[in-house]
């Protein structure tokens, strides 16, 4: 799968009679170029055409999702702005061909205007945990002390961020098909340079932890840190993978404060489930955000980016070292100009095509998810919470814990799904992988899609989560003067042959 970008414009640009399946005109091309600049995440079984997610790179009308918080299928509309935006670049008889430079740089702007964020740099990395590992080299490069890396929830974020916050290789290839040695530091960070630190937000059993009791382990985690004379880069979780926020903005706030230049703060907000106002003001507080536009967003999985706030953007470009191992990571055309011309860095790689096309999908949705007013934003979501609370008490076997209640469920728009098993007590991690899979077969139902299992304790939750088409489709709906009722309709539908479908597979036979 892997292949330099450079050979599939050309590829593309001149079809030759062996490869015209490949020509960028067709269907097949924006399908196939969506699973590449990734790892074998989002490669497709060649039988299946389904990636490591269960999602497809072709639309899938048929399919029901709610499954936002892993991946989702992309939509009709992304795959149409896909292919026309792909025409936009390859295609000299479009209507408005464009340089490579400034086709992404289109892609930055839009996603900075949709944010309100004009004064921020945006850089384009292919994974939420590729953008863990690109703030942590950007702040060692701006850093002329240790570094320690303070980790919020890491069992609640990707399961390669860990790695990735300890500045190593998570994986063994990377996004830019470039292999590497899986745990090993990047070139130019060196083993001692980088420490650790993680901060729990549930305990042993799965239980919440109280915000105060986080900030507070914040707070003398950073103290500490700073007398070992160490700078600190810190973590703030806008959103987990069962929906809980983690350090508060305050503390956040407070912690930079200790030592201007020296604590710097980044918002894991990867999820995308918070306000985006709050992101607005959390690039004015100085943080750096990460975002994707492939969880609640709902594009292609592996979208992801960095919001830079000007003021360590314009440190990047003027004194930055930036270690060389980055180079396997991140393309030239990821970067803005403004940054990109004034650092000193040698870039291995000019373009990631396919985490542009499928930022292209992405911002399909975002473009009018962000059209609309907050207020009917968080009204979809809280409602969408209430239907499914609705119907948990129908399914045998799923139940809605008590430790997982709360009023963040409504604000993000998903609901953890404790599992258990025929004798009631709680199903084994591997027994939901199984009903998540089972529920994309083709017995018992549609095809459909739910968020992977996550372990909280000794329970594992499945999650059902809408996503921004939902709070989108809803939105037009009643802005063409349905009622609130007629314009839930849809999901309703969808959440009833999903729950139904759950409840077949929870009665076949399982083991105990």
């Amino acid at each position: 799968m892997p292949a330099t970008q450079r050979e599939i414009l050309q590829v593309l640009a001149n079809p030759a009679p062996e490869t015209e399946g490949l020509d960028h005109r067709s269907p097949a091309s924006v399908s196939f170029l969506l699973g590449t600049g990734g790892d074998r995440r989002i490669w497709p079984d060649a039988i299946t055409r389904r990636n490591r997610y269960g999602t497809r790179a072709t639309p899938a009308d048929d399919e029901i999702s709610f499954s936002s918080t892993t991946a989702s299928n992309i939509s009709r509309e992304g795959f149409q702005a896909a292919g026309i935006e792909l025409a936009r670049l390859m295609d000299i008889a479009s209507p408005s061909p464009v340089a490579t430079d400034e086709w992404f740089a289109d892609i930055r702007d839009r996603i900075a205007g949709n944010l309100g964020c004009a004064g921020a740099q945006i850089v384009l990395a292919a994974s939420g945990t590729d953008a863990e590992l690109l703030a942590l080299c950007m702040v060692a490069g701006v850093s002329r002390r240790p570094l320690t890396n303070v980790l919020v929830a890491p069992d609640e974020t990707g399961n390669g961020v860990p790695r990735a916050a300890a500045g190593c290789h998570y994986s063994d290839l990377t996004a830019l098909g470039n292999a590497v040695e899986a745990g090993a530091p990047l070139d130019g960070l060196p083993p001692d340079r980088i420490e650790v630190r993680t901060i729990a937000i549930r305990n042993e059993t799965g239980e919440p932890r109280h915000q105060h009791e986080i900030d507070a382990e914040i707070i003398a985690t950073v103290e500490l840190e700073l007398r070992r004379d160490r700078d600190v880069l810190v973590h703030v979780l806008d959103a987990s993978k069962t929906g809980l926020p983690a350090v508060t903005r305050q503390a956040a706030r407070h912690v930079a404060a200790l030592a201007p230049g020296r604590v710097r703060v980044i918002v894991d907000a990867c999820q995308f489930r918070g306000s985006i106002s709050r992101l607005g003001q959390d690039l004015a507080d100085g943080f750096v955000v990460a975002l994707t536009g492939s969880k609640f967003i709902a594009g292609p999985p592996f979208s992801g980016a960095l919001l830079i706030p000007p003021a360590l953007a314009e440190e990047l470009a003027a004194r930055s070292d930036i270690p060389a191992g980055l180079a396997e990571y991140t393309a030239a055309q990821d970067w803005p100009a403004a940054v990109r011309q004034r650092m000193s860095f040698a870039f291995k790689s000019e373009l990631n095509l396919g985490l542009g096309l499928r930022w292209v999908a992405a911002l399909a949705h975002l473009d009018r998810y962000a059209a609309i007013d907050e207020a009917r934003q968080s009204l979809v979501k809280e409602e969408f919470v209430r239907l499914v609370r609705s119907r948990i008490d129908a399914v045998k076997g799923i139940s809605l814990h008590q430790d997982d209640e709360g009023d963040h469920l409504g604000s993000r728009a998903m609901v953890p799904l404790t599992v258990t098993n025929r004798a009631g007590a709680f199903a084994a991690f591997e027994e939901c992988q199984t009903i998540q899979l089972s529920m994309r077969g083709l017995n018992g139902g549609p095809i459909c899609h739910v968020g992977q299992a996550v372990r909280l304790g000794s329970r594992t939750v499945l999650r059902v989560a809408a996503s921004a088409p939902d709070v989108i489709g809803v939105s037009a709906r009643m802005s063409a003067g349905q009622s609130p009722q007629q314009a839930f309709a849809p999901i309703e539908s969808r959440l009833d042959a999903f729950f139904q479908k759950l409840s077949v597979v929870l009665h076949r036979p399982r083991d105990a």
